[in-house]
């Protein structure tokens, strides 16, 4: 009952293979499917009627809270083995942890841990308090959770036994290696980079469509024209410290030569071109849309001072 004391579902297991003995758990199981797990009338029933010698099995991924664990699981390398090339000198899965923590310049993870029947071990983290929590995956493989080989994950929608349940196969305990007043740590920065897949790049906001003028426009018009979606690629093209500066004298140069071709420079299609260039340069919407107004208003008053 510790366990769910603490806010972690649990489920009964086999003492021969660590099968659960329980449906409804998996990985998209909702919130309600997941309720007897962690309800200790339920709980009590379990391990006092027909699974009073199963193994106690704690489910990882969603404790009561919505968060729980996530446990590393170190195995050890059967004879017969084959791993990934450079990997030859490993015997276990805590050898390939112990050289990513090297490769990282980190010390080897201090957190709550369970010492296997078979000699691996189970590293208990909690899941990150922001962000997705993490899944489950077995072994080496090229995308998170995946760490390396001899190495399997356990988060949502999986399990590890519990210290204490004794093994059958085994003839030996789960035995917590762990002082008493050591819980569950905080995945260390290092080692939640590797188990959560990496952020896809963001896709490079689209520049300003460009205005064309047509073969039938008059010099001026395909001036204009010109004149607009250079002043549109300037400003996209400006830098942190210049892009209010740019855009600004952007906007007051074409209200200045608004006159001359009303019918490209109106002031809908300025703002528009306007407003997508500096947005791509990083600007923010209402800032820019402020920018490009006062410059255009200095621009018509500057055309029509020098005008008089």
């Amino acid at each position: 009952m510790v366990w769910v004391e603490r806010g972690l579902p649990v489920i009964p297991c086999s003492r021969v293979d660590k099968g659960p003995l329980v449906p409804g758990f998996g990985r998209d199981a909702p919130a309600e499917q997941l309720r007897p797990f962690s309800d200790p009338r339920q709980v009590w029933e379990w391990w006092s009627g027909r699974f009073k010698r199963a193994h106690v099995g704690i489910l990882t991924g969603r404790g009561a809270d919505g968060r729980g664990l996530v446990v590393v699981d170190l195995d050890m390398r059967k004879d017969g083995t084959d791993l990934p090339p450079g990997y030859d000198d490993v015997s276990s899965g805590a050898d390939v942890l112990e050289r990513m923590a090297a490769a990282a310049g980190e010390p080897w993870p201090d957190t709550y841990t369970v010492l296997t029947p078979s000699g691996g071990v189970h590293l208990y983290f909690q899941q990150p308090e922001e962000g997705p929590l993490i899944g489950c995956a077995t072994g080496a493989g090229p995308t998170a959770p995946h760490l390396g080989p001899l190495i399997d994950v356990r988060g949502v929608g999986g399990l590890v036994i519990a210290a204490g349940s004794y093994s059958a196969a085994q003839g030996i305990a789960y035995r917590r290696a762990s002082a008493p007043s050591v819980v569950p740590q905080p995945l260390p920065g290092w080692l939640l980079e590797r188990l959560r897949p990496a952020a896809a790049p963001a896709a490079p906001a689209p520049r300003p469509a460009a205005v064309r003028a047509l073969s039938t426009a008059s010099r001026t018009d395909r001036y204009a024209v010109a004149a607009l979606n250079g002043a549109a690629e300037d400003v996209a093209d400006s830098q942190e410290g210049e892009r209010n500066r740019r855009l600004f004298a952007a906007a007051r140069r074409l209200g200045e030569l608004h006159e001359t071709a009303p019918a490209v420079l109106d002031e809908t299609t300025v703002r528009e071109l306007l407003l997508a260039a500096a947005l791509r340069s990083g600007q923010s919407e209402r800032e820019a849309l402020r920018t490009i107004r006062s410059g255009w208003e200095r621009g018509l008053s500057g055309r029509g001072a020098g005008a008089a």
